[in-house]
């Protein structure tokens, strides 16, 4: 459906495709792996969405590592935290270091918070509640260190792994 098909206060909806995904760097405290999914906006995978910490990815669309995860690495080793696992993005406008700190959740457990530039620019939009996915979780010797979320304030991301027979297999 185009946006012109579209009524008003229908949801926007962005299919994105995903692909199995596994990084590893040598650094001085050791290997440092990431696994999870590659996120795609085409089911051929050829148009990746690319990881930033600077800005929206897409007009209310974030992929960017999570920051403030050193002051919660307990709460990062449980399962909510996973690759695939859903994440929810709060707005905590009474938050004195940031106004527009925008947190992010799995269950009922803070982890961390989007980068404040990300973050600057969809905290003031009004929307205080988005949702995303884990896309790509970071570990050192066997324990989690950081993970890499796809979200939005305002867009529905429809996931697929595209392991059906028309190419779009459930998330």
């Amino acid at each position: 459906m185009s946006d012109r098909d579209r009524r008003a206060g229908e949801p926007i909806v962005l299919p994105v495709f995903l692909s199995d995904d596994r990084q590893s760097v040598e650094t001085a405290d050791g290997e440092v792996v990431g696994f999870g999914y590659k996120p795609f906006l085409d089911g051929a995978r050829t148009v990746e969405i690319k990881e930033d910490d600077q800005a929206p990815v897409l007009p209310g669309v974030f992929y960017t590592r999570v920051v403030g995860v050193s002051f919660h690495d307990d709460v990062l080793q449980l399962p909510h935290f996973g690759a695939g696992q859903e994440i929810v993005i709060q707005h905590e406008p009474a938050n004195s270091q940031d106004r527009t700190a925008l947190a992010v959740f799995g269950g009922d457990h803070r982890v961390g918070y989007l980068p404040d530039p990300v973050a600057g620019v969809l905290a003031p939009s009004g929307t205080r509640r988005g949702r995303g996915v884990i896309l790509m979780e970071w570990s050192v010797n066997g324990i989690r260190n950081g993970i890499s979320v796809l979200g939005s304030m305002h867009v529905n991301l429809e996931l697929s792994t595209g392991d059906g027979p028309d190419g779009h297999g459930g998330p």
